[in-house]
């Protein structure tokens, strides 16, 4: 095989190489191991690891391996250059682009953990937005002693793992067995905190709240059960206070098969109950996000509204519209909003500054009603009058003659001079319409006319046609 470097016109300067089959195979095989190791730098570390697998052949001597053996053979370096480099405590695949995470297969990671010897080196892995893949992948991991953290979850820090749409295709019954080969080893395992996908959790808990299972949501309740009693077997872990420090997992509802006493991000433990001032004494479990932080390394706040804790800046972004109020409201709550400006009050904020229609949904804030006091919601403040409504509903109960209020009847009458005034213009664009109709009708009949002229038939003809039609046979 010929190379493009050869084939270069006699008048090029260009330093000529001989050419073999691995050279077309992988361009890069000019390159020095060091060259590629400075070009991996500028990578994320999972794309560092994609890209040492991307330029390993598999034939039985790799460009990958030629190179890095002429790396190892320079006597003036000192250590061998590594592009994926050695440090893998943590291997968390959303610090690559989410697009290329969502299309990496079961065969990608189980490279990718191989080429690292992720059994034997990583400590905390995220499959962050690895939507593809169904969890063969992870068998390079089974047994291993040194992992301490997998986040199944598939989503990334202080997202909510409802927002995965459609459902991911991870198997509960492939990964099960691998966790199970982990956990296996009481004596020497590390494992203590495990994030699972959302659709296993809710699944299992709707099995045990309606008392009916499957097969396979009753292997995962088995495997959870398995897990927290391998916890609860390592004894209750103390604080520098000596007081017991409690682990464990299950839950309520979003909560289910999450655990609890540990903080998502650095894994220590705390208990509820310690006095104030002790080591990581304060957590919160997100019920956005769904995991549990100590205030160390995440900032929570509860719902003004719910009360349930929630991210600050991440997972809670909607803030009480009252200027001296700083209390933050979820996606949840949110609709305690005014429905002219949308703006969100929590929920003591919301009853000084709303208005709710007794007999509808409709919601306005003072100062939009006062704006609109035609479409506002307004509270009657005659003695006898309890009424806070708006002018439709009025409307409605004074035609039902279920008004008696004059101060009532006086606000819903705008109305009813603006229900006229539409009621006029419906009727003058209905005349219009009909108007409008009546002339294409004739513009019809004109037409057919000129059309029978010109072929000339006469209306008398047609007057003969229409009765012979007409008559019975």
């Amino acid at each position: 095989m010929v190379s493009s470097l050869e084939r270069l016109p006699s008048r090029s300067k260009r330093r000529r190489v001989a050419a073999r089959d691995d050279d077309a195979a992988c361009p890069v095989y000019i390159l020095s191991g060091e060259i590629l190791k400075e070009v991996a730098t500028f990578l994320a570390p999972p794309s560092r690891i994609l890209f040492a697998i991307a330029i390993t052949c598999t034939n039985n001597i790799s460009p990958y391996e030629i190179i890095m053996a002429r790396s190892r053979s320079n006597k003036n370096q000192k250590s061998p250059p590594s592009i994926a480099g050695t440090d893998w405590a943590t291997l968390d695949f959303g610090l690559i682009e989410k697009d290329l995470a969502a299309k990496l297969s079961d065969n990608d990671i189980r490279d990718v953990l191989l080429h690292i010897d992720a059994a034997n080196k990583v400590k905390r892995l995220w499959l962050t937005n690895c939507t593809n893949i169904r969890g063969i992948g992870l068998r390079p991991l089974s047994g291993s002693t040194l992992i301490e953290k997998i986040d199944l979850s598939l989503v990334g820090k202080h997202c909510n793992p409802s927002n995965i749409m459609p459902e991911p295709p991870i198997s509960c019954d492939i990964v099960l067995p691998i966790l199970d080969s982990i956990i296996s080893n009481e004596t020497l395992c590390r494992l203590k905190y495990l994030n699972f996908p959302k659709g296993w959790r809710m699944r299992a808990y709707n099995t045990a709240k309606s008392g009916s299972s499957t097969e396979t949501q009753s292997i995962f309740q088995a495997f959870l059960a398995r897990y927290d009693q391998m916890l609860q077997n390592r004894g209750p872990p103390k604080n520098h206070s000596g007081i017991d420090l409690e682990i464990g997992i299950f839950g309520r509802h979003n909560s289910y098969g999450t655990q609890y006493n540990i903080c998502h991000q650095c894994t220590k433990l705390f208990r509820h109950d310690c006095p104030v001032g002790d080591d990581n004494a304060e957590h919160y479990f997100c019920s956005a996000c769904e995991r549990e932080y100590c205030e160390n390394c995440v900032t929570t706040t509860g719902c003004g509204i719910c009360s349930y804790g929630f991210c600050v800046g991440t997972c809670i972004t909607h803030s009480c519209a009252s200027p001296n109020c700083d209390e933050k409201v979820c996606d949840e709550c949110k609709q305690y909003w005014c429905d002219k400006c949308y703006r969100t009050w929590c929920d003591e904020c919301c009853s000084r500054n709303c208005l709710d229609c007794e007999w509808c949904t409709k919601r306005y804030c003072h100062e939009c009603s006062e704006n609109d006091e035609m479409n506002g919601v307004l509270r009657c403040d005659e003695y006898d009058c309890v009424n806070i409504a708006c002018s439709s509903c009025l409307l409605k109960r004074l035609q039902e003659g279920e008004l008696d209020c004059m101060k009532c009847i006086r606000k819903a009458t705008p109305l009813i001079k603006q229900l006229k005034d539409e009621n006029k213009e419906l009727k003058d664009e209905n005349e219009a319409l009909c108007q409008r109709i009546q002339n294409l009708e004739e513009s019809k009949q004109s037409l057919e006319m000129l059309m029978y002229n010109r072929m000339g038939i006469t209306s008398r003809d047609i007057g003969c046609r229409y009765r012979t039609l007409q008559e019975p046979n």
